[in-house]
């Protein structure tokens, strides 16, 4: 059986989060784990994430993700979209780790994008 990749979010104080974090940082440090124990990433609340995952955001990882564009021109492209709008998008989405982008140069510069994952979790504290 094939494993999904998978990122975990979650809906948690900044306590929370500091503590998972800290307690991977600690085993890492005594060498328990090599790496942090999941992909991870943290909102305060269930309002910052529907504002920074919305759904043409989340179209776009799944397009990402199903068709691999070749630039962000690709992209636009097959989602329907102004290169300029998803780039945008595009950014936002790696500064959160949500999507890489490897730099080519080919006859001229392109930006690909790619995402390591094919499923998202979200869990919230309750």
């Amino acid at each position: 059986m094939i494993q999904a990749n998978e990122i975990r979010i979650y809906i948690e104080n900044q306590e929370s989060s500091r503590k998972r974090t800290l307690r991977d940082l600690q085993d890492i440090e005594k060498g328990i784990i090599k790496t942090m124990r999941e992909n991870s990433i943290s909102f305060k609340s269930l309002d910052q994430l529907r504002q920074f995952l919305t759904p043409k955001r989340i179209e776009l990882l799944k397009v990402i993700n199903r068709k691999k564009p070749n630039s962000i021109y690709e992209l636009a492209k097959l989602v329907k979209r102004t290169p300029e709008n998803v780039n945008t998008d595009i950014k936002m989405l790696k500064q959160l780790g949500f999507v890489s982008v490897k730099k080519v140069k080919d006859k001229r510069r392109k930006s690909i994008p790619s995402v390591n994952f094919d499923k998202m979790i979200v869990e919230i504290d309750i």
